[in-house]
């Protein structure tokens, strides 16, 4: 009796095996089948739906010498699926000057040179005012700024402050990827190839048009 009793418990845990066995193999397609399920298409959007877009990352390539390298540039960009915004850098400021109306009349003049040569300036004339400097370097608004006080002080005159600023400041790539689609060494490395010495910078996207996503 025992013998027929031990042979039955094996025979259930030999069919519990392979039942549990059959539900295994079984459950990957379900699965798949359910993951397949909860793809739409377009059209099967309702009203108040949509796509949400996939992240973008932005960058900027500045110090293109010209318009045209900088076009040169951003269409090999495009090219590359990248979306490209092609700018003029902001002016860089290399210094300032002190601007003072010359008088009309001789006498005025010669009056006005005596006292700025009393306090140590020979004044240019530019656009028909005296100018008095450059004033370069990293201090070089503290010292227009000093210079600019104590003439307005000793001599009672007022000038007006001015930026001595770069004429060529160049061109810049602003370029928005999609997420994951290049990293900033990666984008380096093309830079590279083609324009050695252009900075690459990660930036905000903010301002920057959004690129063609594959969704």
């Amino acid at each position: 009796m025992m013998r027929w009793l031990a042979l039955l418990l094996l025979l259930m845990n030999a069919l519990l095996l392979l039942w549990y066995a059959q539900q295994q193999t079984s459950r990957p397609p379900e699965m798949a089948g359910e993951q397949i399920s909860r793809l739409r298409l377009l059209h099967e959007l309702g009203g108040g739906e949509t796509l949400q877009p996939r992240a973008q990352e932005c960058y900027q390539l500045a110090g293109f010498a010209s318009r045209a390298e900088a076009d040169t540039a951003a269409e090999k960009m495009r090219k590359r699926g990248f979306n490209v915004d092609v700018e003029s850098m902001v002016p860089v400021v290399l210094g300032y000057r002190l601007r003072l109306p010359r008088p009309a009349g001789v006498e005025e003049q010669l009056e006005l040179l005596d006292r700025l040569a009393l306090a140590g300036w020979v004044p240019q004339t530019r656009g028909g005012d005296f100018v008095l400097g450059p004033f370069m370097g990293e201090d070089a608004l503290q010292q227009v700024k000093r210079e600019r006080e104590a003439i307005r002080s000793v001599l009672k005159l007022t000038l007006e402050q001015e930026q001595i600023l770069d004429n060529s400041p160049g061109f810049r790539l602003q370029i928005g990827v999609i997420e994951g689609q290049v990293d900033e060494v990666q984008l380096a490395r093309i830079v590279k190839a083609g324009w050695p010495g252009i900075k690459v910078e990660k930036k905000s996207c903010k301002g920057v048009a959004q690129p063609q996503s594959d969704q």
